[in-house]
Order: structure tokens, then sequence, then C-alpha cells
């Protein structure tokens, strides 16, 4: 099985511990499908600088297959985080270099995948449907508003949302609405209330798995991510799929940083267009 995840890494700089670790959706769903048993491929950009190279040694260690991303002079992407009571919240983030055009070379790349993961925050918006004429997409909307996702929903096959404030009820509605609009599955994640999928005719609501103390939910949604497309590939069933999948995110709670590989952040300063969150 091949999974390919092509778009945004940052450094996620954590600010009450002074360390950062690597971090991003596509980045972070690379090395947990690898972890996971998956031939990995990772595409992206990432600066000239010390961050690039932090999180660049990482996915070397990993075993994920990176000779398609590439460098150009600049900063990589950073997010600003504190940890408040085992949850992170977001205080700032820079984009760096992230952004980049998908060349010929990053398409031969993709062939022979099972999936192409990207999602909301790899700028990659107006190739997903150059993606999907290669292999099916999973694409994660996060947060977006509708009228975001109901332009990429018809080339996605796989589509993941964050609403952990959403009643039963509006999940269900949502998850038909993308149904319509083209999705063969559905996965709404909602943290500590656990999550629903819907593949196959079937809605599936699975609990969050109960584990030791949490340590950093950072990469929760990404391993969850990684656990239903690792599973739903190799024919799992939709509600043993989201087991696994619920089982592998509580895991990684208990790791700090979304996968671990903690630096000291005395060598980062702030980007030019470094931002704070509202």
């Amino acid at each position: 099985m091949k999974v390919v995840a092509i778009g945004d890494n940052c450094l996620d700089w954590y600010l009450d511990r002074q360390t950062v670790h690597p971090g991003g959706n596509a980045l972070n769903v690379a090395v947990y499908s690898h972890r996971l048993g998956a031939e990995s491929g990772y595409i992206g950009q990432f600066g000239t600088d010390w961050a690039g190279t932090v999180m660049i040694a990482a996915l070397e260690a990993e075993g994920v297959d990176i000779s398609r991303i590439r460098r150009v002079e600049g900063t990589s992407g950073y997010a600003t985080i504190e940890t408040i009571r085992g949850d992170r919240v977001f205080r700032g983030s820079s984009d760096g270099v992230v952004a980049f055009t998908p060349t010929a070379e990053d398409y031969a790349a993709m062939a022979g995948a099972d999936v192409i993961h990207t999602g909301d925050s790899s700028f990659l918006d107006e190739y997903v449907a150059d993606f999907a004429a290669i292999a099916p997409v999973s694409f994660d909307f996060s947060t977006k508003p509708s009228d975001y996702c109901e332009r990429l929903l018809p080339q996605v096959t796989y589509a993941t949302f964050s609403r952990p404030d959403l009643a039963p009820d509006k999940v269900k509605d949502l998850i038909g609405w993308a149904r319509e609009l083209g999705a063969a599955e559905v996965y709404v994640t909602q943290g500590e209330s656990g999550s629903f999928s819907w593949a196959d005719g079937r809605l599936h609501f699975e609990p969050a798995v109960a584990t030791a103390p949490i340590v950093d939910t950072l990469g929760a949604g990404d391993s969850f991510v990684a656990g239903m497309l690792v599973a739903r590939l190799n024919g799992v069933p939709l509600d043993a799929a989201a087991a696994r999948a619920s089982a592998f995110a509580a895991a990684s709670c208990g790791t700090l940083g979304a996968f671990g590989y903690a630096e000291s952040a005395a060598r980062m300063t702030e980007a030019p267009d470094h931002r704070f969150a509202s």
C-alpha cells in the first residue's frame, strides 16, 4: 500500500517549554502512515534554515520517502504553541516558503499511490482535481466553512472534518452533505467526544479511547486520519477501522509534539511574516 502526502509542514514551536517538534498535517500523515506499515512518501517544500533541517532529519529517521522534497531560500513554516492542561493552544504562525507549485516530477512520483493526502493548510486547492486524476484523494478540511469545502468535495474520496462542538444530528447533516457532493468516505473528529465515520452505506460512532494522562494532543487528528486511511485501504471494516484509528490517535497524545523529535528552540526567531492568532 502506498500513501503519498503532499503539502504543508511546520515546526511546532512550544513557547512554554522552548522546544520545537516537526509537524504539519501532510507531513504528520506521511509519518503516521509509515509507522502503521504503509509505504509512505512526502512531497513538500522547506526553507534553507535550521528549522527545515530539523524536519527533514526527522523524516529521514522515520523512513519516509522524501525524494520529492525541495528547499528554497527563506524560512520554513512554524506554529507557536502553548500547552494548557494537556491541550495545545495556537498563539501564532508563519507560512514561510511552504507554498509551491507541483511539477511533472511530483505527479510522476504520485503514480501508483493508493491515496494522495493533502489538506486546507497546504495551499494546493487548485491542484486537487489533478491529484484526483492520479489516485483517490484524502483531504483534511479541518474547521473550514461550507463554501470552502463544497468547491473541493467533488474531487475528494476521503473527507475529514474537525467539528468538536457539533451536535450529533448536525454531524449527520454534515456527513450527508459531504456525501452528496461526492465524498465516498467521511470522517468527523470531535476530540474527547469521539468520532463519526461514514462508508459503505453505514454510519458509525466511535467513542474516544481512554488513555493514561494526556501529554499533548497535537497531531491527534492527523494520526486518526492516517489510522483510518491505512485500515480502510487494507480492507478493514468501518467499525474496526475507526476503533484502530481512535486507539492510534489516543496513543499519539502520550508523546510531546506530533511524533517526538524535540529540539531546543534556542535557534528560533520570529519570521517576517509572523502573525498572531486571533
